[in-house]
């Protein structure tokens, strides 16, 4: 049953969108179940965004040296070592004080920062390279799907039996998917060895990334992706009620339906991705439809047909929000041979960038600005950007489109 498990892409797929899935719902369920949370300790609801800084923050730091741990100690082990991170962090979240709230964040950030170089190599390892941009996708599925059901169980327990118990439930899973991890471990793990350490690399796949040119551009390009993905999902629904015409529940509404474009587009751009052997040109694609979205949601007005809204703000969760699971592909494909887990941790670190970068620097532009329709603008210019560094990637791309 094991050598089965452990030969199987399919079981490889299943952890690795499990680990993702409890990586994302340990940091957005504070953001969710705040105004209890903040009730309970006594403090403001707002203090929740030094949450999200200081676990993004961690992320960023983890997936530096994300990379060395697969090595050492094997993609596995590093998987299992997310989910304890992350169970540790949920736990010290639901101790009474904002210092344990602080150092939870901490933990739940590593975990976050270990999961990714862990899910690549595993991925690359166990399945073909043929239908890798599909399974990266359905992986990174896993991230929107943690979301969701946050978003639909949290503030139902936190009303009902208390927001402990999504903490709770967010630690079960985590072990169920440590445990299932256990399985196929010895397997998975028989080729790590005792190479590199923080003194040897200490920035470490970053270097990797920034050396090879084509990897850069799609680096950078991840960071204005996510910046874009974050002001989205930040911002819209205060934009659609202050300037928009639209109320609190509707635009709700709207920010859900974009969620569900995201998750529901990233395997078929998988699939897409694998059809035409081009994760760049898909990656191309999704910006281009970025852009003229963007655009139209700055020019949105309450007189449009809900039918037409609801779309726009589908295609805006396919463009702004589903284009994870490519880059991640693309990394793997890019990266130079038995350096994945590296090159995937320092790609990961370009991806929290941009999400501790999109905010405050919309925040800073708004101050400048007064409106934030205006602001919006920074989608379009972002999605432009990064059009302009998908063509730098486009013309120094040498790799083959599938690698044996």
């Amino acid at each position: 049953m094991l050598v089965t498990q452990a030969s199987s892409a399919w079981f490889v797929v299943l952890v690795t969108t499990a680990a993702q899935m409890v990586v994302a719902m340990s940091n957005i369920v504070l953001s969710t179940i705040a105004p209890k949370v903040a009730e309970s300790l006594g403090v403001a609801p707002v203090l929740v965004g030094y949450h999200v800084g200081l676990t993004f923050g961690a992320a960023a730091v983890a997936s530096i040296y994300g990379g060395i741990v697969v090595l050492r100690l094997g993609a596995a082990r590093t998987t299992q070592l997310s989910m304890v991170s992350s169970v540790i962090g949920v736990a010290l979240l639901a101790l009474p004080h904002v210092g344990y709230v602080a150092l939870g964040s901490l933990f739940i950030g590593t975990g976050m920062g270990f999961a990714s170089p862990a899910a690549s190599y595993l991925l690359v390892k166990h399945t073909s390279a043929d239908r890798r941009n599909l399974l990266f996708s359905i992986k990174q599925t896993g991230v929107p799907l943690g979301g969701v059901i946050i978003a639909l169980t949290a503030p139902i327990l936190a009303v009902t039996v208390g927001w402990r118990w999504s903490l709770a439930m967010i630690a079960t899973v985590g072990v169920a998917t440590l445990l299932i991890t256990e399985r196929a471990r010895v397997a998975w793990d028989s080729d790590h060895r005792p190479v590199g350490s923080l003194r040897s690399t200490p920035f470490g796949g970053v270097p990797l990334v920034w050396r090879q040119k084509a990897l850069r551009w799609v680096a950078l390009a991840a960071v204005l992706f996510s910046s874009v993905q974050r002001i989205l999902l930040s911002f819209t629904v205060i934009y659609l009620v202050t300037e928009g015409g639209y109320g609190l529940v509707e635009a709700g509404i709207m920010l859900s339906v974009a969620q569900v474009g995201g998750a529901t587009s990233r395997i078929p751009w998988g699939w897409l991705a694998d059809r035409l052997r081009s994760g760049l040109a898909v990656l191309t694609l999704i910006c281009a439809i970025m852009i003229v979205t963007s655009i139209a949601l700055i020019l949105l007005e309450a007189s449009w047909p809900k039918t037409l809204v609801y779309l726009l703000f589908f295609l805006l969760g396919a463009s702004c929000v589903g284009w994870n699971g490519i880059v991640h592909a693309e990394c793997a494909r890019l990266s130079p041979p038995g350096m994945i887990s590296l090159t995937a941790g320092g790609m990961s670190f370009f991806v929290f960038g941009g999400v501790m970068f999109g905010p405050p620097v919309f925040a800073a532009a708004y101050g400048m600005i007064g409106s934030y329709g205006g602001t919006l603008w920074l989608m379009v210019f972002g999605g432009g950007a990064a059009l302009g560094l998908l063509l730098l990637a486009h013309r120094h791309d040498r790799r083959p489109a599938a690698n044996p």
